[in-house]
């Protein structure tokens, strides 16, 4: 480094003025910069509380957007599965013949007895070719005033429909009013289910006796010709939806709202929105459906306009989506969400709140902040410059004994100091040093007690996931999150059903049905375990299991007959509730299978592959009492088990198979 200085003699006075130094109270240069520091501090953190904010309520907005999508999603799909299952279930009856299509005046009980079990249909009945048609039920479920009726057409070709009241047995008892020549063929909820050629819904429509939107599931019925023979048909009244919509709380003035891609409301949460209106055509009064652009709710209407702006029609909404527009100079969160289902419905949940309904809270506590923050400042100036010529020097020594204790060393103490303020300082400071080494002790001892909860904790949570799934599976879920499907060369299925467990539900509480039920299947659980097999599920009255799955087994033919065997031999003297004797259909088939964990959520294990349907038919098409095997499982136990061959039968989807009846297992010498 190269320094040039110049000679003191080359400077005069007049060029080079002496500097005059200024001399500052110490308390000043204490309280100085405390104090730029104190003003820049309040500035931040009154921005940074409004930015913050502002996130925050985007935070929730979306928490809260998300939140009553998925609740709405949920309980929608509970309440539209109801129609069909129904329809499903009684479409089994037809083929066990407890229903008969041509005489429908026989099935009025047990469709009274469906509308009592299903409290989220209004309706349910069937037509045939021939016009003739019954339903059972409401119209308006949810009416306080409406009554469940009768309504039956029994005429072919068409006739009267008829309303009666119905007595406590669900049979007719009294004529309510009729309906002059009607023709159910030409009801849309008829007409769609043929064009659609299987289970599908009607299009939302206004019933003009009962003014109320309603929406059937109907499943077309063929004859063995494959021509049309009728319809079920399961009625839902929208009304449940929307008394759902106005249970939920979004905000304060938030919106949930159901559309159609056409546009025409489903239901909304708001109690003053009406559905339908009542409008003139050429002199003749017609309910007409509102459209969400002719809302008379402002938010509502305006959320409509922002999506057809954004989408040109509804119809191209395809996947969830969340906007912020502007109404009023003020931010609204909306998010549009499709709803479908398996049989063609196609709605919209839409979701809209006003930032209004955060803000207010937020700019509160934000006002509350700034304020706070002044106050601070005012009083830290006079405090500072009485204490800070006082403090030096103790504080250091605090200081010093806080080092200390950062390092580790709490074994710290400050001496008195003659200044009443730090004398206090000092005082909080060893009391401070005391309770902390008292906390640290006490968190050793917390942590420890915590880490042994947590420790017994974990240990239910894996045993109650091993009772969920296989212990290998269990284990890949916990190391990766996912278990990917395996496929297994051979394993050997079981499928077993209680016969006649149709007509024994009819006749049981169902409490005392899902008794006899727990029974007969805690039973088989300790046999799957006692032969080391896999329970795979039940389903209704069916009880599934496998062998050589999720762990491949030799033997797994073996112990699947012998499970057979004993579940056969514990059901030889079971009694049912009603003192009835109980008896199962077991099919067997051996095969190649896909075993696995499909999805995120509710995990269940599962089989896939042709084998798993073989071994269904070999139980559907089996005799009571009777274990049926295929010819694969018969090849891999017939020198150890003794068989009857039962010959070749149809199997549907399958053609002609040849099987054999199970009948004991032979004895060793």
């Amino acid at each position: 480094m190269v320094s040039s200085e110049i000679p003191l003699t080359q400077v005069s006075s007049q060029s080079l003025p002496l500097p005059v130094r200024r001399k500052f109270r110490l308390r000043t240069t204490l309280v100085l910069p405390f104090l730029v520091e104190l003003v820049t501090a309040v500035g931040l953190v009154g921005w940074l509380s409004f930015q913050s904010g502002q996130e925050a309520v985007r935070d929730l907005a979306n928490q809260l957007r998300n939140e009553v999508t998925a609740r709405v999603s949920d309980r929608v799909r509970s309440y539209v599965e109801t129609p069909q299952l129904v329809n499903q279930v009684n479409r089994d009856a037809i083929e066990l013949g407890i229903i008969d299509l041509q005489k429908i005046a026989e099935a009025r009980t047990y469709f009274w007895r469906q509308t009592i079990t299903y409290k989220n249909i209004g309706y349910v009945g069937f037509a045939n070719q021939q016009g003739q048609y019954l339903r059972v039920g409401w119209i308006n479920r949810l009416s306080t005033t409406e009554t469940p009726q009768i309504a039956e057409q029994l005429i072919p070709g068409g006739g009267n429909l008829n309303y009666y009241e119905i007595d406590d047995k669900g049979q007719r008892a009294k004529l309510a009013k009729s309906v002059p020549n009607y023709d159910v063929r030409k009801r849309p909820f008829y007409e769609v289910a043929f064009k659609a050629g299987k289970p599908t819904w009607s299009k939302i429509y206004l019933n003009f006796g009962n003014p109320l939107l309603q929406i059937n599931a109907s499943l077309p019925i063929y004859d063995r010709n494959g021509q049309p023979a009728g319809i079920l048909t399961s009625q839902f009244g929208t009304d449940q939806i929307r008394g759902f919509l106005q249970t939920l709380k979004v905000g304060k003035t938030g919106q949930v709202f159901i559309v159609e891609p056409s546009g025409e409301l489903v239901a909304t949460s708001l109690k003053d929105q009406p559905l339908w209106v009542e409008q003139s055509q050429k002199a003749k009064k017609e309910l007409q459906r509102v459209h969400a652009l002719q809302s008379n709710n402002r938010l509502l209407r305006s959320s409509a306009e922002f999506l057809y702006d954004q989408f040109d029609q509804l119809s191209n909404i395809h996947r969830d989506h969340q906007f912020e527009f502007w109404l009023n100079n003020e931010r609204q969160f909306l998010q549009i969400s499709p709803f479908k289902d398996a049989y063609g419905l196609n709605w919209l949940i839409v979701v809209v709140v006003p930032e209004s309904d955060f803000m207010a809270k937020i700019n509160e506590n934000t006002r509350n902040t700034i304020a706070l923050c002044f106050l601070a400042l005012l009083v830290s100036v006079p405090v500072g410059i009485l204490t800070a010529r006082w403090i030096t020097q103790p504080i250091c020594r605090i200081a010093q004994a806080s080092g200390e204790m950062a390092k580790g060393n709490l074994e710290q103490t400050v001496a008195s100091s003659p200044i009443i303020e730090v004398d206090r300082l000092a005082d909080a400071f060893n009391s401070m040093a005391t309770q902390l080494q008292q906390s640290f002790e006490e968190l050793e001892q917390r942590v420890e007690r915590r880490t042994a909860e947590l420790r017994k904790e974990k240990e239910r949570s894996e045993l109650l996931l091993l009772n969920i799934l296989p212990s290998r599976v269990a284990d890949q879920l916990k190391d990766s999150n996912e278990s990917p499907a395996e496929q297994f060369e051979e394993a050997t299925i079981l499928f077993a059903d209680i016969v006649g467990f149709t007509s024994l539900a009819a006749q049981l509480e169902p409490l005392e049905l899902i008794n006899c039920l727990n029974q007969v299947f805690s039973t088989f659980d300790r046999l799957a375990e006692k032969h080391h097999l896999e329970k795979i599920k039940t389903i209704g009255d069916a009880y599934m299991v496998v062998g050589g799955v999720p762990v491949p087994q030799s033997n797994h033919a073996e112990s699947v007959a012998d499970m057979a065997l004993e579940m056969r031999s514990s059901m030889a003297h079971a009694l049912g509730p009603l003192g009835e004797r109980l008896e199962i259909r077991i099919g067997i088939n051996t095969g190649p299978v896909i075993a696995g964990v499909i999805g995120t959520k509710k995990f269940i294990y599962d089989l896939w592959g042709d084998a798993v349907n073989i071994a269904s038919r070999m139980e559907s098409h089996g005799v009571p009492g009777s274990i049926q095997v295929t010819d694969s499982t018969y090849e891999r136990l017939k020198d150890r088990y003794h068989f009857e061959e039962r010959g070749s039968i149809h199997i549907k989807g399958r053609g002609e198979m040849n099987t054999y009846w199970l009948l004991d297992k032979r004895s060793t010498l």
